[in-house]
């Protein structure tokens, strides 16, 4: 089934021959509108940027003044790695504000956390669906891989909201994710309340999402377009989306 992308602005790069031949094109570019109202907000980036994916490259605002005196905190395998931002600066600096630091690679895929002290603003994400493999089918145009382990705050490489596995393909039914936790952001008014807590066993059937007790299937969690989960993966994971 060919999936639809939610994609502000789509645009095709190239023509998209529709006929009976279903050939589709694989350069689909757009662009992606995420808010960050004052204080917390999970950020991931939803497209390839045509020159890089650094964070200040994705996030044009850290470095103009935009994003002054707010935290962003990246994950980092076993903590964060904590940034502020001072455009006086150049942008990103450590913890403390001494100094100019490199900036991030933000791969579709990873997903951040943005504390804003500033004024609510708009991320606007612009660049190409990610493309990590060819079509299975042809009325598949491609394959994205987000492959990972441990704990790792993970996110959709698609453009696309809705439920993790009945839409966003997370294989939490298939038996792959069993025993995984998934700790989704608790964020009200621009505060960060913990997470909501939930254990993967696919015997339950259905998506395979139960209660953090593992006591029976819960309502699944769905993520909007450009956010990002936590997953304590006790074996390689590979969540591969096809659209």
């Amino acid at each position: 089934m060919k999936k639809t992308l939610l994609i502000a602005g789509l645009a095709l790069a190239a023509s998209v021959i529709t006929s009976q031949a279903q050939v589709y094109s694989q350069n689909i570019v757009g662009y992606v509108n995420t808010p960050t109202p004052g204080g917390y907000t999970s950020v991931a980036n939803p497209l390839d940027n045509a020159t890089g994916n650094s964070l200040t490259n994705l996030m044009p605002g850290i470095v103009s003044g935009a994003y002054d005196n707010s935290y962003i905190y990246v994950w980092g395998g076993t903590g964060y790695n904590t940034y502020f931002c001072d455009s006086s600066l150049g942008g990103l600096t450590d913890a403390g504000d001494n100094g100019n630091v490199p900036s991030p690679t933000i791969n579709p895929g990873v997903s951040l956390f943005i504390n804003n002290n500033n004024a609510s603003n708009t991320v606007t994400f612009v660049g190409t669906v990610h493309v990590g493999g060819a079509g299975a089918s042809t009325n598949v145009v491609g394959l994205a891989t987000n492959s990972f382990n441990g704990l790792q705050f993970v996110a959709s490489e698609l453009p696309i909201g809705g439920g993790l596995n009945t839409v966003l393909e997370l294989p939490t039914s298939t038996g792959a994710m069993d025993n995984d936790y998934i700790y989704v952001p608790n964020i009200v008014g621009g505060a960060l309340h913990g997470f909501n807590t939930y254990f993967v066993d696919s015997s339950f059937g259905g998506t395979g999402i139960a209660d953090a007790g593992d006591n029976g299937l819960v309502t699944e969690p769905t993520l909007q377009v450009g956010a990002g989960i936590f997953v304590k993966a006790v074996s390689p994971v590979n969540w591969v989306q096809s659209y």
